[in-house]
C-alpha cells in the first residue's frame, strides 16, 4: 500500500493519505458511526476507559477530508485497524504519514508520536472530553428530573416525568451512570417537597438499567424501531417493580395524579390491587415513551454541540445528519 501509493512522480500528501482512506472505507462500505464503534472498541481492548476510548464522529469524519494541516498518527492507525487493515500495514500507514509530517513545510513544530508508542495504544488528547462533562451531565441531569417531579406536582398531571435525566444518563453514559442519577433524584425528592418519592428510586434505577444495557448490549439504540420497544420495556420494568411498592405503602392510592386513573379502573369492578396495577403500567407506557425521546433529543443536542460519543447509539447519528449536510 505504502509504496503505490507513491509510485508516481507526485509527491505523497496528507491529502493523498485522506483519499486512499476514503477508499478503503468505501471498499467495504462502512459508516462513520461504525467506525467510531470499532475504534472505541480496539481501544477498550487495549485497556483504555470506555469515557476516553470513543471519539466524536467529527473526529473520524475529518481524517477522510482533503485539506488537513496535520493528521494525528495515533488515530490513523487506529482507523485503518477499524477497516480491517493487518498490524504490519498499519505501521506502514503510520510510517506513511509520519514521513509526509516530517518533509511538509509547517508553521509551527509537529509532535512527533514515535511508532512504538503508537503499538503501545497512547491516545491523542483531543480524543476525550474534558473531565468536567460527565459530571456536569450527571448533576443537569438531577436537575432535569427534579424539575419533572416539580411540574407534576404543580400540574397534577398523572404521569411522572421523573426518569427524563435518568434516561439521558443511562444512555449517553452507561446504566450505572443512570441509576446514580435516579437515585439521587429520588432521595433529594425532599428538596422539591416530594419526601414520598424517595422509595420509588427503585423504580429509577431499573429504568436506567434497562435503558443503559439495552443500549449497550443488544443495540436498542441502532434505529428507531428498536428505540420504541426499548421504551417499552422500560415501561414494563418500571411498572413490575412500581406497582407492588405503590400497593404495599400507599394501598394503591400514593397522592400522585395517577390515582385518578386508579380510581376509574376501580369503578370498573376491580379490585383496587388490579386497579392500581392496571393503572400503573398504562401511565407508564405513555411516561416512558414521552421520556425516552426527551432523552433521545437531548442526546442528539449535546452530539452536535459539544461532540459526545455516538458511536453505541447509531439513532443519534442519524438524527444529526441531516443538521451537518446543511451546515456543510
Amino acid at each position: 500500500m505504502t509504496e503505490a501509493a507513491t509510485a508516481d512522480n507526485e509527491p505523497d500528501s496528507l491529502d493523498r493519505i485522506a483519499a486512499e482512506l476514503l477508499v478503503l472505507k468505501e471498499g467495504l462500505p462502512i459508516s462513520y458511526a461504525e467506525i467510531v464503534r470499532r475504534v472505541g472498541q480496539n481501544r477498550i481492548d487495549r485497556g483504555v476507559s470506555p469515557s476516553a476510548a470513543f471519539p466524536p464522529r467529527s473526529t473520524i469524519y475529518d481524517a477522510f477530508r482533503s485539506g488537513r494541516a496535520r493528521m494525528d498518527p495515533v488515530l490513523l492507525r487506529d482507523i485503518v485497524s477499524a477497516l480491517g487493515v493487518s498490524a504490519g500495514e498499519a505501521d506502514g500507514w503510520v510510517e506513511r504519514c509520519l514521513r509526509v509530517q516530517r518533509t511538509r513545510p509547517v508553521a509551527r513544530p509537529l509532535s512527533v508520536t514515535r511508532p512504538a508508542d503508537l503499538r503501545a495504544g497512547s491516545l491523542d488528547a483531543s480524543v476525550a472530553r474534558p473531565w468536567w462533562s460527565t459530571p456536569a451531565l450527571l448533576v443537569g441531569c438531577v436537575l432535569l428530573n427534579l424539575v419533572g417531579i416539580v411540574v407534576v406536582q404543580q400540574l397534577h398531571l398523572p404521569i411522572y416525568l421523573d426518569m427524563a435525566g435518568t434516561a439521558a444518563a443511562a444512555i449517553m453514559l452507561g446504566p450505572w451512570h443512570g441509576a446514580a442519577v435516579g437515585l439521587a433524584s429520588n432521595l433529594f425528592g425532599f428538596v422539591v417537597g416530594a419526601p414520598g418519592a424517595a422509595p420509588f428510586a427503585l423504580v429509577n434505577v431499573a429504568g436506567a438499567l434497562v435503558w443503559g444495557y439495552g443500549i449497550r448490549r443488544f443495540r436498542m439504540g441502532d434505529d428507531i424501531v428498536r428505540f420504541f420497544n426499548l421504551n417499552l420495556l422500560v415501561a414494563t420494568a418500571c411498572s413490575l417493580v412500581g406497582a407492588p411498592l405503590g400497593v404495599i405503602l400507599f394501598g394503591g392510592y400514593s397522592g400522585h395524579g395517577s390515582d385518578t386513573v386508579t380510581a376509574s379502573i376501580e369503578t370498573m369492578g376491580l379490585p383496587v390491587v388490579a386497579a392500581a396495577f392496571s393503572s400503573n403500567i398504562l401511565t407508564s407506557v405513555i411516561d416512558k415513551l414521552l421520556t425516552g425521546f426527551v432523552a433521545l433529543m437531548i442526546f442528539v443536542w449535546l452530539h452536535r454541540a459539544a461532540g459526545f460519543s455516538a458511536a453505541r447509539m447509531p439513532l443519534v447519528e442519524q438524527l444529526s445528519a441531516p443538521a451537518r449536510r446543511r451546515q456543510g
